[in-house]
């Protein structure tokens, strides 16, 4: 009897050891593309630069927020081309106007596709491999326990964008039509 007792034991000790580190490890996850997704700007060149002097610099989340206080955190006080840095949360089906980067996190609402409403601008859209949203320029991948990301330069071209070459040698992959 207290054999397959202590075996239990262990299995619940391992399967809470697992949980709590996979606790640990998501919120660290989010940190580091919160993080990026900050320092993704400073290496787009946007067509209409001089147009948003004096406005503040937005980044945008559309659906599931991942971030939570923590992308607030990340640009707190921070300056992006000399313009001050707002986040703005938008739920499901917010209006992106004023957005320069649209991040989507997941959605459940049918027919979710956030970047339908900034196709053709000038908006960086960015994306989570694990939240499934399809169209981004930029995607976050997990690649051997690191945040890492991809690029369709292609898309980005095409609304307007230019992704720097640093920007593009760090990427994992760069798609380029």
């Amino acid at each position: 009897m207290r054999g397959p007792r202590l075996a239990v034991l262990m299995l619940c000790a391992m399967f809470v050891g697992l949980w709590t580190a996979h606790a640990r490890a998501a919120p660290l996850e989010q940190a580091v593309k919160a993080s990026f997704l900050f320092k993704f700007a400073p290496f787009v060149e946007w067509p209409d630069n001089g147009a948003g002097a004096g406005k503040p610099f937005t980044i945008c989340v559309v659906g599931e927020d991942p971030f939570g206080a923590t992308l607030d955190e990340v640009v707190r006080g921070q300056r992006i081309s000399g313009r001050s840095v707002n986040v703005r949360r938008l739920g499901d089906s917010g209006n992106a106007a004023g957005c320069q980067m649209l991040f989507a996190g997941r959605s459940s609402s049918a027919g979710y596709a956030p970047f339908a409403a900034v196709a053709g601008q000038p908006v960086l859209t960015v994306s989570d491999q694990k939240s499934g949203v399809q169209g981004s320029m930029i995607q976050f991948v997990m690649q051997a326990g690191r945040v890492r990301f991809q690029i369709d330069e292609g898309a980005a071209r095409s609304n307007g964008l230019v992704i720097s070459s640093k920007l593009l040698g760090l990427a994992i992959s760069v798609e380029r039509k």
